[in-house]
């Protein structure tokens, strides 16, 4: 039986950090202004029964896609190492040497890693277009979003 927390402070959704590969996606990891922890949903089985269906727990775990957004740099380094991740998937005859584990970093109010979330072979699935205006009065720096698929994640 679990028993009632003793820490009784709430999630901060400003403490976290992101990190994927900082030798292939530094740009990436260091520019990351938002990661969505995906949800997870357990399926189940209909069972029928003297005229009732009777749920079942089922056997496997889907999960939701990962989604990240960051800050594009000047020069879009990021923006392009994300882009080749992308094209480099297609290159490559089975796409296996470019899945990669990530992990958000879950941070207390003092900034100490409380919980690890790792995402097993992580590879993206898209990133968002880019848009250019003149019409804008203010100054609006662009941004980016990624979304990953991953066999799972696990919780530490």
């Amino acid at each position: 039986m679990n028993a009632l927390t003793t820490n009784k402070n709430f999630l901060s959704p400003v403490g976290f950090q992101f990190n994927v590969d900082a030798q292939e996606f530094p740009n990436v990891e260091y520019f990351c202004t938002a990661v969505t922890l995906p949800g997870v949903t357990l399926a189940e089985s209909t069972v029928p029964y003297r005229g009732v269906n009777v749920a079942m727990t089922g056997d496997r775990l889907s999960f939701d896609e990962l989604s990240i957004r960051f800050n594009v740099t000047e020069d879009m380094d990021n923006y392009i190492e994300m882009f080749n991740w992308m094209h480099n998937i297609i290159n490559d005859a089975q796409g296996e040497s470019y899945k990669f584990d990530a992990t958000l970093s879950i941070l207390t109010s003092h900034n100490n890693v409380s919980k690890e979330i790792t995402f097993r072979d992580c590879f993206p699935t898209s990133l968002s277009a880019l848009e250019f205006s003149t019409q804008q009065t203010e100054i609006e720096y662009l941004q980016a979003d990624a979304s990953f698929k991953y066999t799972y994640y696990e919780i530490k």
